[in-house]
């Protein structure tokens, strides 16, 4: 069993430090070297005794990847929202690591805590007994879960999410409606099911216009930059006749920009590029980026606001859709757009 020493030597701070912080001491100790000290002690296993847990108000975030450029306005509305009620949070990064997320839950239940605010890469096919066991430990201890990007059936749960399947049918209607057929994709992390809820919205699109969804114009990729390159790459090596793609989110989009550009290619005049998340930097790219918004701040406000109601007692909606709408740029539309 880990004790503070191993606490502080993980964080590499004083154990007088460790203790400061894991006693709850009045003594004043940096909101960083406070979250290094927690962190720690999560990854090691570390537990309080019940005399020595933590009493203020913590919020733990369980994020994929936080310095993916999808989550810094999450976290900015969370942090947003819990600063005016005095909340501390802990933050903890899976970096798509299912085991990892599970480690950090195990260790999280021990704790006292305000709530959980968990976007979780858990398997389609484990869904079910996942969410029983955070019913068990947390939800069944007065601790509320508060799931992101991902729309859940129990009324014991908070979620907030967008429609995927509606907004990239709508993505894909605006490739169509300017006259592209061949339409390629670039699938999202497969661990996430907005990737697939994207893919099926994708295909819908093609379906209802009576275009053959082709198998191979859809490659797979992970969120990531150099993915969305890579899986540009393939598909200008596999077919060279498609005008359009619809990238499950920004950043691979701006990717198979440069591997389109790589190519000698034109945006959009030899194919028109669409991407998912609206993300600061989508205005930044040349072309700028056609894409679909998605009110990153406004879910991390919303789900600290939840956590914090629920907190207080007061009710709150479990299911909670946000709304997502197109924004056309010039990197879809031949001859630009004034102001884009």
């Amino acid at each position: 069993m880990p004790g503070m020493r191993d606490v502080a030597k993980h964080a590499k701070v004083a154990l007088s430090t460790v203790s400061t912080v894991l006693n709850n001491s009045d003594k004043y100790v940096s909101g960083e070297i406070r979250q290094k000290v927690l962190a720690a002690a999560v990854d090691l296993g570390y537990v309080l005794t019940e005399k020595k847990r933590f009493t203020r108000k913590t919020i733990a975030v369980i994020l994929p990847v936080i310095t993916s450029s999808f989550f810094p306005n999450v976290l900015n509305g969370i942090q947003d929202t819990v600063s005016q009620d005095k909340n501390f949070l802990l933050f903890y990064n899976s970096n798509f690591s299912f085991e990892k997320e599970q480690a950090y839950l195990q260790t999280l239940r021990k704790q006292s805590l305000t709530g959980v605010i968990l976007d979780s890469i858990c398997p389609a096919d484990l869904e079910d007994s996942y969410l029983s066991w955070l019913e068990k430990e947390f939800i069944d201890n007065g601790i509320p879960v508060v799931m992101l990007e991902r729309k859940i059936k129990s009324n014991r749960f908070y979620c907030i999410f967008i429609d995927n399947f509606l907004s990239a049918k709508i993505a894909v209607r605006h490739l169509i409606d300017l006259g592209h057929r061949k339409i390629a994709h670039i699938l999202g992390n497969k661990h996430m099911r907005h990737s697939f809820e994207r893919l099926e919205g994708y295909r819908q699109a093609l379906k209802d216009s009576g275009i053959p969804a082709d198998p191979e114009l859809i490659q797979p990729g992970d969120f990531t930059p150099a993915s969305g390159y890579t899986a540009m790459k393939k598909l200008l090596d596999i077919r060279g006749d498609f005008t359009a793609l619809l990238s499950a989110n920004d950043q691979m989009a701006i990717g198979a920009i440069k591997a389109l550009r790589t190519a000698g290619k034109n945006v959009p005049n030899d194919c028109a590029v669409a991407g998912f998340d609206n993300l600061g930097v989508s205005t930044l790219v040349d072309p700028a980026l056609t894409t679909i918004n998605v009110p990153t701040f406004q879910m991390g406000r919303l789900a600290a606001r939840i956590i914090v109601d629920a907190g207080e007692g007061r009710p709150y909606s479990h299911c909670n859709k946000l709304d997502s709408n197109l924004i056309v740029r010039r990197s879809s539309v031949r001859g630009g757009l004034q102001g884009a």
